[in-house]
This record gives C-alpha cells, sequence and structure tokens, in this order.
C-alpha cells in the first residue's frame, strides 16, 4: 500500500512516507476530539459554554509562546528530538482533560495542551525540510497538508460515532486522542536525526531574523492570510451559515466534508502547476480567491432559501479549499529557502507565532462582529484577504530571484 501512494509522489524519500504515516495517525486523533472538546466539558463536565470555549482558546497564549521555544530549539538539538518531546507532552495533556471537573482544571489543562501544540509545527515543518532537498520541499509540504486534512476528516467521523456515547465516548476519544500522540512519537523516533542548524556553527537569535525585511513581510502576508482567511473559515463559517443562513448542522458538516474532499484531491496537483512559477503570484490568486469566497457568502444571504445559500456556501468552500492549497504549496517552502540553515529553526518559529496569532486575531474580532452586526464578518474577512493581497506584492519586489520562483522540477528520491 505505501509503495502505491508513493507512485504518487516519487519524489519523497522513504523516511517521508514514515513521516506521513505518523502525521496521519496523529491527525486522526486531532479530529476525534477538535469538533468534541467544548462539548465534552459543558455536557460532559458541566462547565457553562463560555467558560468551556474560553478554557480552550487560552492554550492559543502558550502555543504563541512556545512556538518560539521550540524553532530555537529544534536549532539546538534537532527537530526530531523536539517533536517527540511535544507530542508526548500532548498524550499526558489529554490523558488529563480526562480528570478535568471544575473550570480552573481546564484552564491548566488547556494552557498544558497550548505547549505540545504551538511546538508542533516548527519542528514538524524543519523536520520536512531537513529531509528533503530544496527542490522538493514545495512536494513534501503538500504532501503533509493532504496526510492532515485526510487524518482530520477521518478522525472527525470515527469520533462523531464514539460521542454518541456520552461522558463515556467523550473520555474514550481523549484517550485514543492521547494513544495517537505517543504513537506519532514513536515514529518521530525511527527517523534520522537530523539536527536544524549547519554542522559547526553556532545558532544565532531570534533577533538575527529581524533584519531579513523580504521574509517579515512574507510572515506579515501569512498573518494576514490566517486571520482574515483560514481561521475565521474554520472557526466562524459555520456560525454564520447557521444563524444567518438557517443552514443545518448536518449539512454545514456537509460543505466542510466537501472542502476537505477538494483540498485531498486537488493539493497535490495545483503543487506541480506551481513548480518554476512566481510564488507570490501563487500566493496572490489564493488571497483573491478567498476574497471572492467571502463576498459569495455575504452574497448567500440575500434572499435565497436555506438550500440555495447552502449551496453557495458549498462552492465557497470549494473556491476557499483551492486558495487553501495554494497557500499550503507556497507559504512554508518560501520560509525555508529565505532563512539561513543555522536559523531555519527561528524563521519557522516565526511563521508559527504569524500562524497562531492569526488564529487569535480572526475569531477575536470575527467574534464580536458575528455578534454586534453578522453581515460584517465577511466584508471584514473580504477586506483582510485583500490586505494579504496588498502584502504578497510588498514581498513579491523585496524577494531574490531564487526565492520568488518555484524550483521548476523536483528530484526523484
Amino acid at each position: 500500500m505505501g509503495t502505491l501512494i508513493r507512485a504518487f509522489n516519487p519524489e519523497l524519500p522513504r523516511k517521508v512516507w514514515l513521516l506521513q504515516a505518523g502525521v496521519l495517525i496523529n491527525f486522526f486523533g486531532n479530529g476525534l476530539v477538535a469538533p468534541f472538546l467544548v462539548i465534552y466539558l459543558h455536557f460532559g463536565r458541566g462547565l457553562p459554554f463560555a467558560l468551556a470555549g474560553s478554557a480552550v482558546a487560552l492554550g492559543g497564549i502558550t502555543a504563541v509562546t512556545s512556538g518560539l521555544v521550540a524553532g530555537a530549539l529544534a536549532d539546538r538539538i534537532g527537530p526530531r528530538n523536539t517533536l517527540a518531546g511535544a507530542m508526548v507532552l500532548n498524550a499526558a495533556a489529554y490523558l488529563l482533560y480526562t480528570q478535568v471537573t471544575a473550570p480552573w482544571q481546564a484552564y491548566a489543562v488547556s494552557l498544558l495542551v497550548g505547549v505540545g501544540t504551538g511546538s508542533y509545527g516548527p519542528s514538524s515543518q524543519l523536520l520536512i525540510a531537513s529531509m528533503v532537498p530544496p527542490e522538493n520541499r514545495q512536494a513534501a509540504f503538500a504532501q503533509n497538508r493532504v496526510t492532515s486534512v485526510l487524518g482530520l476528516g477521518l478522525g472527525g467521523l470515527a469520533g462523531g460515532l464514539l460521542a454518541a456515547d456520552g461522558l463515556p465516548g467523550y473520555l474514550r476519544i481523549l484517550q485514543l486522542d492521547s494513544a495517537t500522540f505517543l504513537a506519532f512519537a514513536a515514529v518521530v523516533l525511527l527517523l534520522p536525526s537530523a539536527r536544524g542548524g549547519a554542522r559547526g556553527v553556532i545558532p544565532g537569535r531570534y533577533a538575527d531574523v529581524l533584519p531579513d525585511r523580504p521574509f517579515l513581510r512574507l510572515a506579515g502576508a501569512n498573518l494576514a492570510m490566517v486571520s482574515a482567511g483560514i481561521a475565521p473559515m474554520f472557526w466562524l463559517l459555520p456560525a454564520y451559515a447557521k444563524g444567518q443562513l438557517h443552514i443545518g448542522e448536518t449539512t454545514i458538516g456537509l460543505i466542510f466534508a466537501i472542502n476537505t474532499a477538494t483540498v485531498v484531491v486537488a493539493q497535490l496537483p495545483l503543487a506541480r502547476l506551481t513548480r518554476g512559477r512566481n510564488r507570490m503570484h501563487a500566493l496572490r490568486t489564493a488571497a483573491l480567491i478567498w476574497v471572492g469566497a467571502w463576498l459569495v457568502c455575504l452574497g448567500a444571504a440575500a434572499g435565497f432559501s436555506a438550500f440555495a445559500a447552502a449551496v453557495i456556501v458549498g462552492l465557497a468552500a470549494v473556491g476557499y479549499a483551492v486558495g487553501e492549497c495554494l497557500y499550503s504549496s507556497i507559504m512554508l517552502p518560501t520560509a525555508t529557502v529565505l532563512a539561513p540553515e543555522h536559523l531555519r529553526g527561528r524563521y519557522l518559529g516565526v511563521m508559527g507565532l504569524a500562524w497562531q496569532g492569526g488564529f487569535f486575531i480572526g475569531p477575536t474580532f470575527g467574534g464580536v462582529l458575528l455578534g454586534a452586526f453578522p453581515p460584517a464578518l465577511p466584508v471584514a474577512c473580504a477586506l483582510g484577504c485583500a490586505v494579504a493581497v496588498a502584502a504578497t506584492v510588498a514581498a513579491d519586489h523585496s524577494l531574490a530571484a531564487d526565492a520568488r520562483v518555484a524550483p521548476a522540477r523536483a528530484t526523484a528520491s
């Protein structure tokens, strides 16, 4: 089976496919729990919805800071050991969730979860980058995105079946999630060790990243795309669809299943399509697609029936998935090209900061708009994605030629 799958992406070596097997297991566990964690804390442990939601969101604080620490740590002790340690920590944290009975316990566990979650991005991304030559990184990151989305989708389906049993089901999915973190850590430790920095070079500091203005412009574009595109589409679009468009939960689930299927089908072909092309043009196209997707969602409220509105939002979700595929193929590979080898973990730590920051900014301000005047949400998100378009233009003008254009072809490994 592994040989058959590898045939679709032959430029990736076997060690990358071993990592992808672990990623699939890990994101299956994430999919088990993510849709049901607030439900567990409210219905299973009696926490009010406001406290349950804020407790889960609190992990974003430690996720932001731990991502920066993990980037520096990966440069020093290597991404493999950093990633394995983060997954063991997450395994312990989700087991602790099964013991939560009071709000303060939920807040404490969520802070611990944030440490492992924030550490995942920089360490896993640096590990992938260390496994393949620069011309293959676009394919490797694209494949990683497909594996992650597939695992989330399968986990969500399984979690829905288990959660139907109430508290025993909630506890079971938390225990299974903990087991998947340990399984992923075991897979990671089977991989060859790779240090983040160049041999014989002392890792630098985050202050050494600040003079790199082209990279900071790219990180700014990342922050805008996550804040206005990825985060609100994931967290706030379901609430907008239900409250403003009167679309039911089952239909919302179907819309997001269509989004997931589009990513799985389109990610690798779009990654190949961007080879040899201007990277910022691809990112700009993604942001423009998201502008259109949000405006389509706004238009869905213009007197359509719930069924027609669902079809319109479904089309927007497909468009959003195409933009997401372009984003996933370009953003992180470009960051690794810009980063000196001994600072690559720190560069990815800054990109992780932009990602986590976007997941704080987007839902926080978008939630206020959704509560005050729902039509303002898609308008604000469309404007934010337009800002991202401008940010990609600024980044494009400052990038060197070798960073601006993606490698024309990958090499077989």
